[in-house]
């Protein structure tokens, strides 16, 4: 009995799920994107309550696209935090060797709160997650970014 309603469902909403996909130009990933949609459209059609809203179609267009947009952010926060040597790809050693003085130069100008800012930002954590894991205040973190700034703009600049 559901199988044959899921067909219904998905023979009716195939096209909307497309028209998103299309719409958000997604091109990597298409697949995977839309069998995420399926997934939500069936939990959505599960969940729909007939007596709060009138349409089913405007309900499930609108919790389909931002699921979408949530997918696609939450996807992008994790490519960010990818390094760029993760594909195996080893870095010169004369590069590495003719930037560490200035690296071990900068470690020693900074505080250690500083420092942690620094590496945490790097590795991609956003103000807000570098607050939480150093269980620190927002503003605390702002204040260790200006003056780590402050410290590298002069140190490198000059």
């Amino acid at each position: 009995m559901k199988q044959h309603k899921f067909e219904h469902y998905y023979k009716q909403y195939k096209n909307m799920i497309h028209y998103l996909l299309h719409r958000y130009q997604i091109k990597y990933g298409y697949e995977d994107y839309y069998q995420l949609l399926l997934i939500k459209l069936w939990t959505e059609i599960e969940r729909y309550d007939f007596s709060k809203t009138a349409s089913l179609d405007k309900y499930l267009y609108t919790k389909l696209k931002y699921y979408l947009i949530d997918c696609i952010r939450k996807q992008s926060k994790d490519s960010n935090r990818v390094s760029p040597t993760s594909n195996h790809e080893m870095l010169d050693q004369s590069f590495i060797e003719s930037h560490q003085f200035e690296t071990f130069s900068m470690l020693e100008i900074l505080s250690q709160d500083e420092l942690m800012w620094l590496k945490l930002t790097l590795q991609g954590f956003s103000t807000q997650e570098i607050a939480i894991y150093l269980n620190k205040s927002e503003s605390s973190i702002k204040y260790y970014r200006k003056n780590a700034r402050r410290k590298l703009k002069s140190h490198f600049l000059i």
